[in-house]
């Protein structure tokens, strides 16, 4: 799957680690400002259920 996550360098890089505590991340992008006069920007994650994850309708287990 292909997360884009928005926010400030430090936010973004925070939620990159969070995330790849729960995800088997194969790729992230480098930070992208956003146009204009923006603190925020994005990043780009690749990323995958961790092995042996299966999901359900209404949970994942």
């Amino acid at each position: 799957m292909r997360i884009r996550i928005v926010g400030t360098p430090e936010e973004n890089n925070a939620t990159c680690v969070v995330l790849g505590m729960l995800l088997h991340v194969r790729e992230e992008s480098q930070f992208y400002p956003n146009r204009g006069n923006s603190e925020l920007g994005r990043t780009y994650l690749d990323a995958e259920l961790p092995s042996g994850w299966t999901v359900t309708e209404g949970s994942a287990s």
